[in-house]
């Protein structure tokens, strides 16, 4: 592998996880240990209760660690009290880069999601095996504490063993040059894994911190809060045909019907002709009556009804990260509070003697366009302090020049302007934008030529970008991380990369430093940080780092860090940053939009109207 590390370990643990949301209980451990020419030199196993304070191996200096998907290992190591490796190579993170594959843009096929296990990642490299064990249900039934009656400590190793020699096997076929198409830069999947494995590790054991009584009074009396969400939420409740049922499962068909029954023509569609209902197309057409609404129950019913959030028995949401997820590099996170309405994030609420704070960088994907295409007007527009309000006078929505008083008092504008702004900087045509601002289509192809007009050197080093990557038939963000390009390539999809992989960037090299500085993060969350600090030293360290990090990335431009939220129940210990305090100071977080107010006001109404709360008790 590399001549500068005296020894391998190659190593897997298997451990039971009964309650999700609570850390891993380790079972067992196998591991290989091989010498500076990668040959084996001994296995060791350890079984519970032989575990001991220490790895049985080194971690130091001279020694890479390497496993598949390492953060769960390194998980183990922390519930075991053991240091980290020094340095660590993750098969799991290698394979993503390698296999990061651009498919055909073919709107009417649907892609099947390749699957990216460790039997996946040798299958992809020609390496097969497990042929003599049950993979998948032995690993179900170690994970459930179902295992006991069904196997043996002694197959269990074994089946722990065999992922070992896997891993090795699968580690030398990444990094053996002129044997297949899928190497790996190892020097850069060993920088990789110090998010991927160290800090997804900490962030993950670290959680964030869960009301779980609201959450038990919310899922007992799940009914009555399903009803009067529908209630207030659903534009289509009361018809004979609504958009949900009773029970809160919402109807594609039924939807569809709504649109059309209220003349509502100009839905954006995906190419395959179909309704677009992520939350983009929500947020561009929340100028309709009730759309916004709807877009608020669909994100909340998706917690409510199917339960999908990890508790851990110390009040602790510990969702997986599940990084270098997607095509971009940015974490893929699930089964998160922020995976749904900002409503329900006022399910968070910080102990006493801590500060929850939350940091986002400001408008990040406009200011990385800005930094990369070295446009000086867009440059000049991002540090006037509002890109939205910028654009907004420029495509004559406002004539308000103060973008303080604009923003406060003009939220839906601001928000239109948003995803306008995203769309055009992606790619989106004539059509789509003249139906999200609900205007002519001659009035949308005018703001596509202003800002053309405006911001040329963006639009020149984006086609230049895209023109590039069809050549080399490849894209990198700024440190590396790799797109490969098929045949027939979406072309908004490559305008996209590089704002989406470097905000990534971003985001992977400060966790690493607040980590590195013991400020682990509670979440992290696309363009934002969720930290559980003691001080305000603490924010202002966190603070600095993100910028530090925004500057590597954008070629020394300053990407601006904002304090969206600050938590705290000892509010007289905030001196620096009061002006960010909430009126209510209870440790609980709030989102400012009105939209998710009514919706925490709803679900609370619902349960003291009903008697499982006083009156008053949450505001």
């Amino acid at each position: 592998m590399n001549k500068n590390f005296s020894r391998f370990v190659v190593a897997d643990f298997e451990y039971e996880c009964i309650k999700p949301g609570n850390l891993p209980d380790p079972l067992c451990m196998v591991a290989h240990v091989f010498d500076e020419n990668f040959r084996h030199v001994e296995t060791i196993k350890r079984w519970r209760g032989e575990f001991g304070a220490t790895p049985p191996f080194d971690i130091g200096d001279d020694t890479l660690f390497v496993a598949y998907s390492a953060w769960a290992e390194l998980t183990c190591f922390l519930v075991l009290g053991w240091n980290f490796p020094v340095h660590i190579f993750d098969c799991h993170t290698a394979y993503l880069a390698a296999s990061n594959i651009l498919q055909p843009y073919e709107p009417d096929v649907v892609h099947k999601k390749q699957r990216k296990r460790l039997p996946d990642a040798c299958r992809a490299y020609g390496i097969e095996g497990w042929e003599r064990i049950d993979k998948e249900h032995i690993s179900e039934a170690i994970g459930d504490g179902t295992w006991r009656g069904k196997y043996s400590p002694e197959q269990i190793l074994e089946y722990c063993n065999e992922d070992v020699i896997k891993t090795a096997e699968l580690a030398r076929a990444q990094v053996r040059p002129g044997r297949n198409t899928l190497i790996v830069d190892v020097q850069r999947v060993i920088h990789w894994s110090n998010y991927s494995a160290k800090s997804i590790a900490l962030v993950q054991a670290k959680g964030m911190p869960i009301d779980p009584f609201l959450w038990n009074l919310i899922q007992e009396n799940k009914t009555a809060v399903i009803g009067e969400l529908l209630r207030r939420f659903d534009p289509s409740h009361g018809d004979p045909d609504p958009i949900y049922t009773p029970e809160g499962k919402w109807s594609y068909a039924r939807f569809e019907q709504f649109l059309i029954r209220h003349n509502i023509h100009a839905w954006p569609r995906l190419d395959s002709g179909k309704l677009d209902t992520d939350s983009d197309a929500f947020r561009m057409m929340s100028f309709i009556p009730g759309i916004e609404k709807l877009h608020a129950l669909k994100d909340a019913l998706n917690v409510i009804v199917k339960t999908n959030l990890p508790i851990g028995d110390d009040g602790r949401n510990r969702p997986s990260l599940f990084p270098f997820g997607t095509a971009t590099g940015r974490n893929a996170h699930a089964r998160s509070i922020f995976n749904f309405h900002a409503g329900m994030r006022s399910l968070l609420l910080f102990p006493e003697g801590t500060i929850g704070v939350y940091l986002d960088w400001r408008t990040q994907e406009v200011g990385i366009a800005a930094a990369r295409s070295g446009d000086p007007n867009l440059m000049r527009d991002y540090l006037a302090g509002d890109i939205y309000h910028g654009l907004a006078l420029r495509t004559g929505f406002t004539d308000d020049r103060d973008h303080t008083h604009w923003k406060s008092t003009q939220p839906q504008m601001r928000q239109r302007m948003k995803s306008l702004q995203l769309a055009i900087t992606y790619g989106m045509g004539v059509p789509s934008l003249s139906r999200g601002l609900n205007r002519h289509p001659l009035i949308g192809s005018e703001i596509i030529e202003r800002h053309k007009r405006e911001y040329a050197q963006f639009w020149k080093w984006r086609e230049e970008q895209f023109e590039w990557a069809m050549v080399k038939r490849q894209i990198q963000s700024v440190f590396g991380w790799p797109l490969y390009i098929s045949n027939s390539p979406n072309k908004r999809t490559l305008y996209n990369f590089p704002m989406q992989a470097n905000g990534a960037e971003m985001l992977r090299l400060s966790a690493w430093q607040l980590c590195e500085n013991g400020l682990t993060p509670s979440m992290l969350v696309h363009d934002g940080i969720l930290l559980e600090v003691q001080n305000e030293e603490q924010i202002e360290h966190a603070i600095e780092i993100m910028l530090k990090m925004g500057r590597n990335v954008c070629h020394g431009f300053e990407i601006g860090v904002d304090v969206d939220q600050l938590l705290t129940k000892t509010p007289e210990a905030i001196i620096r940053y009061r002006d960010h305090l909430p009126k209510i100071t209870d440790g609980r977080f709030r989102d400012k939009r009105d939209v998710a107010k009514e919706m925490w006001a709803t679900i609370m109404d619902v349960l003291e109207t009903i008697g499982a709360l006083p009156k008053q008790r949450v505001a």
